[in-house]
């Protein structure tokens, strides 16, 4: 694609991004900013999901893989968290907790999903990192902000209050992805100008 059409993709792009972050905090923002964490910092874990799911291709086929590995990521975020939680009980340092269970709980999660077949509908790995590091922070920014950890916690090392709105956020953000993408059907792949899709 020519300059021109690259200029045109980046206005698509940045349009459907602020409508989007506009949608978002008018809907799921303000739910979460009043029922479950003030403010509105979930809404960035979209610029997670989004650039992992974009730079891989944002293949329409690949979406509902996308959705299911973030959505497993929560998953295994939690599993990281609570195992976190109860070795923290020990007295060990939060330095090496933290190393600990992360590579053990790697070396589990890479192998189960690095073996698993490629056709399972939650079969993308970076996608998983992505949703774990989200939901590291969201937890931290929870415990941080409310100045509790959740209930089930008795180390201190989580809360997941926010979680179900993380995971939303995640696929809203692969959404975005995928309409960032499809922009190019509106673009002449060779004169770089706007177009109505299937027009040559």
């Amino acid at each position: 694609m020519n300059k021109r059409g690259l200029v045109n993709w980046s206005i698509w792009i940045g349009v459907v991004s602020g409508i989007y972050c506009a949608i978002y905090l008018l809907t799921i923002g303000d739910l979460t900013s009043t029922r479950f964490l003030p403010g509105y910092q979930i809404v960035y874990a979209t610029f997670t999901a989004l650039p992992i799911y974009f730079t891989a291709g944002a293949k329409r086929e690949e979406f509902f893989q996308y959705i299911g590995s973030y959505l497993v990521g929560v998953v295994w975020a939690m599993i990281y968290l609570v195992l976190m939680d109860r070795l923290a009980l020990t007295g060990i340092p939060a330095w090496a907790n933290i190393a600990i269970i992360v590579a053990i709980v790697c070396i589990v999660e890479c192998a189960i999903h690095f073996c698993l077949p490629a056709s399972l509908p939650f079969n993308k790995v970076p996608a998983h990192f992505g949703a774990i590091s989200n939901c590291f922070w969201c937890s931290n920014m929870t415990i941080a902000i409310l100045g509790t950890a959740g209930a089930s916690s008795v180390g201190g090392f989580y809360n997941f209050t926010a979680f179900p709105i993380l995971a939303l956020t995640l696929c809203t953000g692969t959404l975005l992805g995928l309409i960032c993408n499809e922009g190019l059907n509106f673009i002449d792949a060779e004169t770089g100008k706007w177009k109505l899709p299937g027009k040559k």
